[in-house]
C-alpha cells in the first residue's frame, strides 16, 4: 500500500494537487500563535511554555505536510498536536487539583510539594493514552482514525475546562468565563468548518471549499492560544494582572497600572 497516496487527501490537493500552497502558508498562523504565547506570558510557567512551544512546532510540521504530502511530515504535524493537547489536559487537571487543595503533601526536609497518589495515577493514565495514541497513529491501518480520535481527546479537554470552572472562585469566573467560552467556540466552529469542507470536497470539487482548511489553521491557533492564556490567568489567581483582548480578540495578560508603577 502506498502510504503517501493513502495518507494525504485534503481538499486543496484534490482540486489543485501538491504542493498545497494555501494550506502550507496558512499553517504558519499556528506557529505564530505558539510564538506569541511563548514570549508574551508574563511569568515563565513550565506547562505553558511546553504547550506553546509544541504549538509552534505544529505549524511547521503542518506546512511541510501540506507541501509534500509525505508521511514523515504528517508525523511532524500530528505528534506535536497530540503532545500539546495532552499537555493541556495535564495542566488543566493540575490547576483543578491545586484549586481543590488536594494537589500536594508537604515534605519538610526538602521543602518540595509532591503530587498526591490520585494525581500520579491520573498522570500515568494520561501519558499512557498519549503514547498509545502516538503509536496507533503511526500504523497505516489506523491513520484515518486520527481526526476522530483527536476530536474525542479535545472533547475531554473541554470537559476538564468546565470541571475547573465548577471550582473556580466566583470573582475569577466572572472575569474569565466569557473569554473562555469564546476561545472554546472559536476552536469548535473552526473544527466544524474544517470537517464540513473536507468531507464536502470529496463529493463536490468546488474551489469555495478551499477556504475551510486555512480557516482552521488560523482559528484553532487563535482559540487554543486564548484558552491557555485564560487557564494560566486562573492558575496565577493574581489580581495584580489584567486579562483583556487586544487586536483581533487576542488575549493579553498585563501588569495592572499600580503594579507597573512599582
Amino acid at each position: 500500500m502506498n502510504w503517501e497516496s493513502m495518507d494525504h487527501s485534503f481538499c486543496e490537493s484534490k482540486i489543485l494537487g501538491l504542493p498545497e500552497y494555501i494550506n502550507s502558508v496558512t499553517s504558519l498562523f499556528i506557529s505564530g500563535f505558539g510564538l506569541l504565547g511563548l514570549f508574551n506570558t508574563p511569568k515563565s510557567n513550565m506547562y505553558v511554555d511546553v504547550i506553546y512551544a509544541l504549538l509552534f512546532i505544529v505549524g511547521f510540521g503542518s506546512g511541510g505536510y501540506h507541501w509534500t504530502g509525505n508521511i514523515g511530515w504528517a508525523m511532524f504535524d500530528e505528534m506535536p498536536m497530540i503532545f500539546s493537547i495532552f499537555a493541556s489536559i495535564i495542566y488543566i487537571d493540575s490547576v483543578s487539583a491545586y484549586s481543590l487543595s488536594k494537589v500536594a503533601v508537604y515534605n519538610r526536609k526538602t521543602s518540595i510539594c509532591y503530587p498526591n497518589y490520585t494525581q500520579k495515577c491520573k498522570l500515568l493514565i494520561y501519558l499512557t493514552n498519549m503514547v498509545g495514541f502516538v503509536i496507533c497513529n503511526t500504523m497505516n491501518n489506523y491513520r484515518r482514525l486520527f481526526p476522530g480520535c483527536f476530536a474525542l481527546v479535545m472533547l475531554y479537554m473541554y470537559y476538564k475546562v468546565f470541571e475547573l470552572y465548577n471550582i473556580t472562585s466566583p470573582l475569577m469566573k466572572k472575569i474569565t468565563i466569557n473569554k473562555m467560552y469564546f476561545a472554546l467556540k472559536t476552536v469548535s466552529i473552526s473544527a466544524i468548518i474544517w470537517a464540513t469542507t473536507e468531507v464536502s470536497c470529496t463529493f463536490i470539487a468546488h474551489p469555495i471549499f478551499l477556504i475551510g482548511h486555512p480557516m482552521w489553521h488560523f482559528f484553532v491557533g487563535h482559540g487554543f492560544y486564548n484558552m491557555i492564556q485564560i487557564i494560566y490567568y486562573v492558575d496565577k489567581n493574581d489580581m495584580n494582572y489584567n486579562i483583556a483582548y487586544s487586536y483581533l480578540y487576542i488575549i493579553r495578560i498585563t501588569a495592572a497600572p499600580a503594579q507597573i508603577a512599582n
